[in-house]
């Protein structure tokens, strides 16, 4: 009885797993492709994605962060990958 129960539950677990990691596996590819289709971002998307203050986000820009603006006071782009390769750099 006892090891019937606990058959059960440890099939009942490694289903229960192997949804998981289905899960994770698609959340992973949803997360590739946004990173894809995003590849620039402007400064809003930046401070909401990071959760980073205005203020942080100028003080990275001071700090040698690439940015790209067109005009004068156009809008102001980067590249996920230079935000990310920044900010992996700073906290090490």
């Amino acid at each position: 009885m006892k090891n019937e129960s606990l058959q059960k539950l440890k099939a009942f677990e490694i289903k229960r797993i192997r949804r998981m990691e289905s899960r994770q596996i698609e959340f992973l590819e949803a997360l590739k492709k946004e990173k894809q289709l995003d590849d620039w971002l402007s400064v809003k998307d930046v401070i909401g994605i990071y959760s980073i203050s205005r203020k942080t986000f100028d003080r990275l820009r001071l700090k040698g962060l690439k940015v790209s603006q067109q005009k004068v006071n156009g809008k102001i782009l980067v590249q996920r990958k230079e935000i990310e390769k920044f900010l992996t750099l700073k906290t090490r």
